[in-house]
C-alpha cells in the first residue's frame, strides 16, 4: 500500500513538472512568434514606402528600362519570399487579426508592383508575362484550399521554368481591400481562385500546367 501511494505521488509529480515544462515552452514560443510578427509588420511598412518612394523614383530619375525591369522582379520576389514566411503561423492563433493586417499590406505592396509592371510593359515594351492569381486567404472551405494547393503548384513550376520571363504575383481576394474589390468589378469576378494573364485572359478552372504555359504564350 505504502509503495502504491509512493508510486502515486511520483506520478503526480512528474506529470506537474511535464505539465510545467510544456506550459512555459509555449509561453516562450508564442513570445517569439509574437516578436517574428512585430518585425514582419514593421518590415511591411517600410516595404510598402520603399515601394511608393521607389514608384515615383524610377519616374523622377528616368531609370533605364533595364534597371527598372531587374528592380521590379527583385522586389517581387522579396515581398513574396517574406509573406510566404507568414504561412508558417497558424490564422487561428491569437496573432489572426495582426497576420491579416500583413496580408493586406503584402496585398497591396503586390498591387502597386502590378501597377508598375503594366506601365513599364507599356514603357518599354518589355517581354514578360504577368500572371496575377487571385486566391481565398485563410478559406476554411476543403475544396477550395485543396485547389488553391494546385493551383499554386501548378504556377509555381510555371515560375521555376521560365524565370524572368513570368512576373507572378498573388494576391488574397477576400480582404476587402478597394484597389483590389476594384479589379474584381472590371473582370466580373465573383469568387475565387482565379487567374489574370497579362490583363486579358481570366482562368477560372483549375489549369494543368500544359493549358496554362499555352495560356499564357498565346495571350498576346
Amino acid at each position: 500500500m505504502v509503495n502504491t501511494k509512493h508510486a502515486f505521488w511520483q506520478a503526480l509529480i512528474f506529470t506537474i513538472i511535464i505539465f510545467g515544462i510544456g506550459l512555459l515552452m509555449g509561453f516562450f514560443l508564442e513570445n517569439s512568434r509574437s516578436d517574428k510578427i512585430e518585425s514582419n509588420l514593421l518590415n511591411s511598412e517600410i516595404n510598402l514606402l520603399d515601394q511608393q518612394i521607389r514608384d515615383r523614383g524610377i519616374n523622377q530619375f528616368n531609370i533605364s528600362c533595364g534597371d527598372t525591369k531587374q528592380s521590379t522582379f527583385l522586389f517581387a520576389d522579396k515581398i513574396y519570399d517574406e509573406a510566404r514566411q507568414l504561412e508558417e503561423y497558424d490564422s487561428k492563433s491569437k496573432f489572426s487579426d495582426t497576420l491579416k493586417i500583413l496580408h493586406k499590406r503584402y496585398d497591396l505592396l503586390r498591387m502597386i508592383l502590378w501597377m508598375e509592371s503594366i506601365e513599364m510593359k507599356e514603357k518599354c515594351n518589355e517581354d514578360y508575362h504577368t500572371i496575377v492569381y487571385l486566391f481565398d486567404y485563410a478559406s476554411d472551405n476543403i475544396n477550395t484550399k485543396a485547389e488553391q494547393a494546385s493551383i499554386s503548384k501548378v504556377l509555381i513550376d510555371i515560375k521555376n521554368k521560365y524565370g524572368n520571363r513570368i512576373l507572378l504575383i498573388p494576391i488574397a481576394a477576400n480582404l476587402d481591400l478597394e484597389s483590389v474589390n476594384l479589379v474584381k468589378e472590371k473582370y466580373n469576378i465573383s469568387k475565387a481562385p482565379i487567374i489574370i494573364i497579362d490583363e486579358k485572359t481570366v482562368i477560372t478552372e483549375l489549369p494543368t500546367f500544359n493549358k496554362l504555359e499555352k495560356a499564357i504564350f498565346e495571350s498576346r
